[in-house]
């Protein structure tokens, strides 16, 4: 009897972890939508920040993406994949003005983020520079959707 209840409480402690892993696993983004375009509010991204963003999709599939704003207060988009890990679907976290791939671990200033670590590249997303937004087209994410 007793060796049952210890294989109940560790089947739940598991279940626990697989649980927090996987709410752990993928970034909190804010919501956007658009048709054709996107556009995006960046007037209160400080330089040296970056922030998290979802787009859905006509499927229904969240695609995420970060905007990040350099220490020269240019604007730098990539996708929240990397180019080897995508396929674990769990992007980056940011921390302390870096991106930190949540699979390998590599670190990713924002004002060098576009660039990457040996097979570790952050999926670049380009975009346009309006006053206090940036413009994403939206086809760009039919082209990333393989990416989540």
């Amino acid at each position: 009897m007793r060796s049952f209840r210890l294989k109940i409480f560790a089947g739940l402690v598991l279940a626990a972890g697989a649980a927090l892993l996987a709410f752990s696993a993928t970034s909190n983004c804010l919501a956007v939508t658009g048709i054709d375009t996107v556009n995006v509010n960046i007037a209160s991204l400080r330089p040296g920040h970056a922030a998290t963003f979802c787009y859905t999709d006509d499927a229904g599939k969240k695609l995420r993406f970060v905007l990040a704003r350099g220490t020269d207060g240019k604007m730098r988009s990539v996708f929240d994949a990397c180019r080897q890990c995508f396929t674990f679907h769990r992007g980056y976290q940011v921390v302390g003005g870096e991106l930190i791939c949540r699979v390998c671990g590599n670190h990713y200033r924002i004002d060098r983020m576009t660039e990457g670590k040996a097979s570790c590249v952050p999926v670049s997303l380009s975009h346009e520079d309006a006053p206090g937004t940036v413009i994403l087209k939206t086809a760009q994410f039919r082209t990333g959707h393989a990416l989540f």
